[in-house]
């Protein structure tokens, strides 16, 4: 039999058999409310890297009531603990789990927990791993919801201090690995590709986009695109992290503030103006 290729959906084994075992867990813990499950994200659409990569997974049950929280989170639990002492438990607690229903995935509207780009993900590369595939009667995201499920997201993920800190904090996120200097590197990127075409944010192709212009912060993520699928054996990488990340990141919260200003959304559009001001360090703020 020839081996499967690289990029093919589900080609890599643990995180194959990762999901498969978290699908198991749910189908035994949910009583009979499991009606389909999907891989996404990039074990299914390609790009997936081990070092680097989540391990995403779709449930969709009968009706998508916060009473079930409880279960999917112990589903997730439970899947993790399975490799608790095994060379595979760093990679199993990426495991990350996405629920709704089919009657909220049909509407487009959000119900458990799954996010916009999310959404389109699983309409466009999901993989079907139990039950019977209904995404044939599933809205698609429109570019507007795409682009407000980017700029929320920044909001809260950029705007927690812990974050602010990492950001600033150049020399200690360099000794962090790739997994969080590319991911520090590329969120940004991912967030303002989704929010500019409408397409999913996908590492490899969202990398691509932003270096394609003369943008700021070329060079950092040329090198975090190299990083993510080799690892970082590149002695300038702290320095270029502190000359390039917080421009990157003053520019990704400009962008989304006029994008979102453009489209009728002026709160949203000022609070992502206070995001650049937060990210911009005290000493530019006063020599502005």
């Amino acid at each position: 039999m020839t081996p499967s290729p690289p990029d093919a959906p589900l080609s890599h084994p643990v995180g194959r058999d990762i999901v498969r075992e978290a699908v198991a867990q749910a189908d035994a813990r949910l009583n009979g409310r499991l009606t389909a499950a999907f891989a996404i994200g990039s074990l299914a659409h390609g790009g997936f890297v081990p070092d680097v990569s989540d391990v995403d997974l779709a449930l969709i049950v009968d009706q998508a009531d916060q009473a079930l929280a409880p279960a999917i989170d112990a589903v997730r639990r439970d899947t993790v603990q399975r490799y608790r002492g095994s060379a595979h438990y760093a990679l199993a607690e990426r495991l990350s789990i996405f629920w709704s229903d089919w009657e909220h995935l049909a509407h487009g509207t959000e119900a458990g927990r799954f996010p916009a780009t999310d959404r389109l993900d699983l309409l466009d590369s999901g993989v079907l791993l139990h039950g019977t595939d209904q995404r044939a009667r599933c809205a698609r995201p429109s570019t507007e919801d795409l682009l407000l499920d980017s700029a929320t997201f920044a909001l809260a993920k950029f705007g927690d201090p812990a974050y602010l800190r990492m950001l600033g904090d150049s020399a200690a996120l360099a000794g962090q690995g790739a997994r969080a200097i590319t991911k520090a590197v590329l969120f940004p990127v991912r967030l303002l590709y989704t929010a500019t075409t409408g397409r999913l944010g996908r590492n490899d192709d969202a990398a691509r986009w932003y270096t394609a212009t003369p943008n700021i912060s070329r060079t950092l993520v040329t090198c975090a695109a190299r990083w993510r699928a080799n690892g970082i054996d590149d002695p300038a990488a702290a320095g270029l992290l502190q000359r390039e990340l917080l421009p990157l990141y003053q520019h990704c919260a400009d962008q989304l503030s006029r994008k979102t200003a453009a489209s009728g959304h002026p709160g949203l559009a000022t609070r992502l103006a206070r995001l650049h001001a937060a990210l911009t360090p005290d000493n530019e703020t006063r020599n502005a």
